[in-house]
């Protein structure tokens, strides 16, 4: 029971990090979308489906805590990022270029927090990541 419940854990887990590399390149496609001037229905294309992206990463990480009754986050990170993603899912739904650009800045953040994390608790797995990464 409990090597099936560690396996289950690993795959989720494995699931997880699978989901951050897509956000990762999809974080990209938006910034490039930006930087490049392709126009703003590219940009809120490639917004909208970082967005979505998000919210599912996010659901799933939350869902993986309470399954493995891990301690209530003190800060209540999850409420305020969800928060923050629907008030740009929002203005996405008004076709606000600006809100592409506050989910751009969220997602870089974003991003940067989950790279220092997993340097700190996962280490091999930050290695392989970067590697992923480079040309």
């Amino acid at each position: 029971m409990r090597r099936r419940k560690r396996s289950r854990g690993n795959a989720e887990a494995e699931m997880l990090e699978k989901e951050r590399s897509g956000i990762e390149h999809q974080y990209i496609e938006l910034d490039d979308a930006i930087l490049h001037g392709h126009g703003t229905a590219r940009i809120l294309e490639a917004a909208q489906t970082l967005l979505q992206f998000l919210l599912s990463h996010l659901t799933h990480e939350e869902q993986l805590r309470k399954q493995i009754s891990f301690p209530d986050d003190p800060h209540a990170t999850w409420k305020k990022n969800m928060a923050e993603l629907l008030q740009i899912e929002a203005g996405l739904g008004q076709r606000e270029v600006y809100a592409a650009l506050r989910l751009r800045s969220f997602c870089r953040g974003w991003i940067h927090r989950q790279k220092m994390w997993t340097s700190i608790f996962h280490p091999t797995l930050a290695s392989d990541h970067k590697r992923a990464l480079l040309p």
